[in-house]
């Protein structure tokens, strides 16, 4: 009976704790987004004053009175916002009421400020760290029903991961709607309405709120710090198979959605997108970046699935593998969109440093999906798969050195010059001494218009870079040495072009 009334008071607390902080979540939206801090701002600090003192109450807990005066500066500087105007002064007050904030969820139940010392009120400038144990302590016990039968823990797991889905769903649609035009035109539709950045912003920005308050609102009612490491010395929180199915079908219907329409059109040739209104070029050179955000955060999304997932003894669950193998592949299709629309970029614009590295990233990810793919259906040892992760990390870095990735570049923009007559000199001029012996040759291009800018690049580059660091002996360096030597063989010819005025100017950087 104790064990259940326990449970029950710790699910009320958590329900409480949280909906107040949804209420203060959705209330700084509507106080502050988009509008200069005035009487909002006090209004808004009484709000959270409120909470605390109806938290407490709803709790049965009592806030030291010895604290009950920090609440005469917390209410000066909070109205102070609504009667100053100066930008500074305006910074300085809310900041003190923030400070103040944080100083009332350290001291209400515990710690007396008197016998605080200076590096306790440093330490208070990062408290807010301290605030995630409790945050995801506070979301457990919300989930959590020990002791209920069968139906309500199925009932309470799919609530758990019908929750836990939809902000992935959301920042999944939102990336990919972004990183696709065609697509972003029929989620549009589906919905009627434009998706603008605001439409973004302002739900992540709520939800972050949300966040921050529960944390402060459940660190501010913390258990003693015995009770806090017995719990953590019991059973470590742990995703069902119920909430996993959940997140990662949906996840992977929605990648699935997502990779029909890169066959259709992105693969499928320019006939199909010009039929939807959009350019081949506007249609590629979208979203490469939106996509490889979309990798990131699926792998993170799976390490943290695969570490924290209910295993069957030591192995995963068949369910798990099979979702887990169906996501991987499709994130390597889309990874394969993105190595795509890349390779677009550069036929039509050139090669660029920042290019060649995100195609090599792309390649490093993928084999780090593989190594994840094989963790979780053979070495299930952590470490090792850390260690493959580093070693692979290690082998990238060695082929990328040996590569030489600006004199690549380099060989890559005049052979495109060859077959287009295109070349961004300047670019091609700020690449390091590792790239001279191949962009000297540009010298002996047929196009005197490019030729002679891009002597006139290399003249000004000979005249800034005697600098007193490269000329001292621990900067030297073989690449510079070998790059010295050719300039200075070509200088006269250089000197020539030093006034030219260049006709024509392509860039390789507008599109990157």
């Amino acid at each position: 009976m104790d064990t259940q009334n326990s449970q029950s008071n710790t699910l009320i607390k958590a329900g409480f704790i949280a909906g107040v902080s949804l209420v203060l979540g959705l209330l700084s939206d509507y106080f502050f987004y988009g509008k200069i801090p005035g009487i909002s701002f006090p209004l808004y600090i009484l709000l959270v004053v409120t909470g605390l003192f109806a938290t407490a109450n709803i709790l049965k807990k009592q806030i030291s009175k010895k604290i009950i005066w920090l609440f005469v500066p917390l209410t000066f500087f909070s109205a102070m916002v609504f009667v100053r105007s100066s930008g500074l002064l305006t910074f300085l007050n809310i900041s003190a009421s923030l400070l103040l904030l944080l100083i009332i969820a350290e001291v209400s139940f515990g710690e007396k400020i008197k016998n605080f010392l200076i590096w306790h009120y440093v330490k208070i400038f990062f408290l807010p760290f301290k605030f995630i144990r409790p945050l995801f302590q506070t979301l457990s016990d919300l989930f959590s029903l020990r002791g209920a039968n069968k139906g309500q823990k199925v009932l309470s797991q799919a609530v758990k991961g019908i929750l836990m889905t939809i902000p992935v769903l959301f920042v999944f649609l939102l990336l990919f709607s972004s990183a696709d035009l065609i697509f972003q035109k029929y989620v549009s539709d589906l919905i009627g309405i434009d998706i603008e950045p605001e439409t973004i912003f302002r739900p992540i920005l709520v939800l972050i709120a949300t966040l921050v308050h529960i944390g402060a609102y459940s660190y501010s009612f913390r258990e003693k710090e015995i009770k806090i490491a017995a719990r953590q010395n019991g059973k470590g929180h742990s995703v069902g198979h119920i909430e996993s199915s959940i997140l990662f079908g949906s996840v992977n219907i929605l990648f699935f959605i997502f990779i029909l329409v890169q066959l259709t059109y992105l693969f499928g040739g320019e006939s199909n997108i010009s039929a939807q209104g959009f350019t081949y070029a506007e249609y590629a050179r979208r979203g490469f970046f939106e996509l490889i955000a979309v990798a990131i955060i699926s792998l993170l999304l799976l390490l943290l699935a695969e570490r924290y997932v209910v295993k069957k003894e030591t192995d995963h669950a068949l369910g798990f593998k099979i979702l887990s193998t169906a996501l991987v592949v499709q994130v390597i299709l889309i990874m394969a969109s993105a190595f795509t629309r890349l390779s677009l970029y550069e036929q039509a614009y050139g090669f660029t440093i920042l290019r060649l590295y995100s195609h090599a990233f792309i390649i490093l990810l993928a084999v780090i999906f593989c190594l994840l793919l094989y963790k979780i259906y053979k070495d299930k040892q952590e470490n090792i798969f850390a260690f493959r992760v580093f070693i692979s990390i290690a082998l990238f870095l060695t082929v990328i050195n040996f590569l030489n990735p600006d004199a690549f570049i380099a060989r890559r923009n005049i052979e495109r010059f060859v077959a287009t007559g295109k070349l961004d000199i300047y670019y091609l001029s700020r690449l390091s001494s590792d790239a001279i012996p191949d962009t000297i040759k540009v010298l002996n291009i047929s196009n005197d218009d490019l030729r002679k800018g891009f002597s006139r690049e290399l003249y000004r580059r000979t005249q800034n870079g005697d600098s007193l660091y490269f000329s001292k002996w621990q900067s030297l360096n073989i690449s510079r040495m070998k790059a010295d030597k050719i300039l200075n063989l070509k200088m006269r010819e250089l000197e020539q072009c030093k006034d030219y005025q260049q006709q024509n100017f392509d860039s390789v950087e507008s599109y990157d």
